[in-house]
């Protein structure tokens, strides 16, 4: 099987298996040269000649979780509970359920989905006789994963992953940085998830978009809208040979208002809702087999 074959077939292995929701791109490991030392492809595949970049889609509804059963009578907006001292403490059962459904709908589920898909192509890549490794998705801890933190590490590490997938996506022509500092395609936005794959395969790459996603500063909703006012002057960040525009970001700033507002209710994540990149306006034309009627 020659390059451009294998390519195309592992691309359309990935998409045939997600329900032709994913995107795919592939990056040559020369684009990597200005990663930091020890998070290189080639410091996980020696041989590594290509990353391949998955992304899967958040849908547009989970956007909105900070407002979910906003009328509801059932699950309380605010309760109060007796603690093991005897205390009475306040707490938000709504909130909590709310949470529940963005990290397990928005994180949980599609991470999952993604590992999978990452699975399956370094298992179709070396059955193809081409040594590969696919990487954790970002927060992609299960439920376990704290207690391994505590077994496994003095203290939990400040920075969890091993591999950045948004640097990755930028390299394999899925999209650019916005000024938000999150990645974005054209397709989705910031509302998407990514896991790459590292293999020693000579894929075919895909080129470089020359062109920003992000509408830049003429838009600047994302920045406006920021509740925490985490964002500062913008830089140009260079990746491969394509500058980006990012803004400075206060991630302390951002932490603290997420913590002190209800754990992100009372932000609900403005720098992804606020964006009106790859909004839903009309169908794709992307349907399962079946699906369209």
């Amino acid at each position: 099987m020659n390059d451009q074959k294998l390519t195309d077939a592992l691309k359309n292995h990935i998409r045939d298996l997600s329900r032709q929701a994913a995107l795919v791109g592939v990056a040559s490991v020369d684009r990597f040269e200005d990663a930091p030392p020890g998070h290189q492809p080639k410091d996980f595949v020696p041989e590594a000649r290509s990353v391949v970049v998955v992304a899967l889609p958040i849908v547009s509804g989970l956007m909105r979780w900070n407002n979910f059963m906003a009328e509801s009578q059932i699950i309380k907006e605010e309760d109060v509970y007796t603690d093991e001292s005897g205390q009475q403490q306040t707490w938000r059962p709504r909130t909590v359920i709310r949470k529940h459904v963005e990290r397990r709908c928005s994180y949980e589920v599609i991470n999952n989905e993604l590992q999978a898909l990452s699975m399956h192509a370094a298992m179709f890549l070396e059955r193809a006789g081409h040594v590969s490794a696919y990487l954790p998705t970002t927060y992609g801890q299960t439920l376990s994963w704290p207690g391994n933190v505590q077994w496994d590490f003095p203290y939990p590490p400040k920075a969890f992953a091993p591999f950045s997938h948004r640097h990755a996506a930028v390299t394999a022509g899925l999209g650019t940085f916005g000024l938000n500092n999150l990645f974005l395609t054209p397709q989705y936005g910031p509302r998407q998830r990514l896991v790459s794959v590292i293999t020693a395969a000579p894929l075919v790459v895909d080129a470089m978009l020359t062109k920003s996603v992000c509408l830049g500063e003429k838009c600047s909703l994302c920045l406006r809208s920021c509740p925490a006012h985490a964002f500062g002057e913008s830089h140009e960040l260079r990746v491969g040979a394509t500058d980006h525009k990012l803004a400075a970001f206060n991630k302390d700033a951002c932490r603290n208002y997420y913590k002190a507002s209800a754990w992100g209710e009372q932000c609900g994540r403005e720098c992804m809702t606020s964006c009106p990149l790859g909004r839903l306006r009309k169908p794709s034309g992307n349907f399962p087999e079946g699906a369209k009627q």
